[in-house]
Parts: structure tokens; sequence; C-alpha cells
């Protein structure tokens, strides 16, 4: 096993692919608001749903350290490590689900829990501190991920990934509205939401991606998953502007 500590691949922001071709989005340019919102719904609920037995090999590839091809970042302790060290094990790295599953109770079914729009690689040990927790600002220093900080009702990821945090969310609230027997799944501005199908906290989330933006991690990851699994995109990587188009 190897347990490197290359931080995020760990991109540098200032090496960014280009743009995404606005093609994709061509009926979302020019709205704003709630039209917005609903026309990107619409584009990005156009997708591939997987198996959720086929995400260890799909992060494989989408959380593949920049920097050694032999290995899979994981999310929370920034920890590059041996991409088939997956499992159950002290050590090992399993599927972390950014919006987690209990906050709409979707467990693995095919959309939003295996959707690898939010899904990384993480920490087993790690993993389990963070639970169901929200996000928000705050907490004692976690002994595995020193750069995380967590209480009983948050948990605050490392500065380096905040920003991922927060677009992987608004991906979600926007994929995920209810239709097809499908949650409706909404940020709000709480902590402690539990078993609901909401997830906080917005206004530090909007924070967060303001000042974390965008890398070369995130869009390779964004087009791999576009390109090899799921065929769709989260626009809040390829147009984060629209962040505050729609949560303003």
């Amino acid at each position: 096993m190897t347990l490197g500590c290359s931080i995020q691949g760990l991109s540098n922001k200032n090496n960014l692919p280009k743009k995404h071709d606005d093609t994709y989005y061509k009926n979302a340019i020019g709205k704003t608001g709630m039209d917005l919102k609903r026309e990107l719904n619409s584009i990005i609920s156009k997708q591939e749903k997987l198996p959720y037995k086929y995400i260890w090999s799909a992060l494989r590839d989408t959380d593949e350290d920049l920097n050694n091809a032999d290995n899979v970042i994981l999310l929370y302790t920034e920890r590059s490590q041996d991409k088939f060290s997956n499992g159950s094990n002290n050590n090992d790295w399993n599927r972390e689900h950014v919006w987690p599953q209990s906050h709409g109770k979707f467990g693995t079914t095919k959309g939003p829990g295996t959707d690898l729009h939010h899904i990384r690689a993480a920490d087993v040990s790690v993993n389990s501190s963070r639970g169901n927790l929200d996000f928000d600002n705050g907490g004692k220093m976690h002994t595995e991920a020193t750069n995380s900080q967590f209480d009983n009702d948050s948990w605050e990821p490392p500065d380096s990934v905040k920003g991922d945090i927060a677009r992987m969310l608004f991906y979600m609230s926007v994929r995920y509205e209810g239709e097809n027997n499908e949650p409706d799944l909404e940020l709000n501005d709480s902590v402690n939401n539990n078993s609901t199908p909401y997830m906080g906290k917005l206004s530090v989330l909007l924070k967060w991606h303001q000042q974390d933006p965008v890398d070369s991690f995130e869009r390779k990851r964004n087009n791999i998953i576009f390109n090899k699994y799921q065929h769709n995109r989260n626009p809040f990587i390829d147009r984060p502007e629209w962040v505050n188009e729609i949560w303003r």
C-alpha cells in the first residue's frame, strides 16, 4: 500500500484545461434564477445511471492522482494512495457520498446513490467519522484528516477541497428535483438535517465556492464522468458564475 501525501494531486489552479464548449448548455445561456435551475436540471438529467458495483472502478479513474497514475486522492485526508487499496480495513479507501445517502434516504439506488458527481474516494475511518454530517465551519481537528474539523452536527473539510464539495452539492440540488421517483434534494442554511432531503449550510457553501475556485483536478474529473461514464456534466465546474445566478 502506498500512503503518500500529495495534496490533491494537488492541482495547479493556474493550469486549467480549456473551458467546456457551451453547446452542451446552449438552452441555459442567458437564463437566471429558477429558470436557469430548471433548464440545467433538464440538461444534466440526461445521463447514464450506473450500478453501484461499478463505482469502485470508476473512482480509480475519476479520482486518479494527477502526479501518480497508480494512486487516487482521498477526499478529506488529501492523501495519495494506491488505487487498488479499496475495501473496509483500516487505511483502506471506500466510497464517500458527499451528499449523504440518509439525507433523502436514497441509499445505493441508481441515480442519486451512484452519481459520480458527488461520490469520492475517502479513507474508511474518516468517512465513518464524517457520517451524515452537514457542512459548516468549526469544530475540533480530526486526528487522521488533520486539515478537517468536526463537531456533533457539522464537518469542515480542508481548504483545498471546500469549493469542490460546494460544487458537488450545488449539482445534486439541481440534478435531483423529485422527478421519476427520485428524491427532491435541496440546500438550506441549517445543520442537523439528518434524514430529510436537505443539506447545509448553504451560506457557508457559497463562501467556500468563492474561496476555493475550480481547479484542474475538478475539470479532469468532470470530463471523465462526462466522456466515459454518465455523459452528463457538473455545470458549476464549467460555469462557476451560475452559482450566484441561482442562489443569490
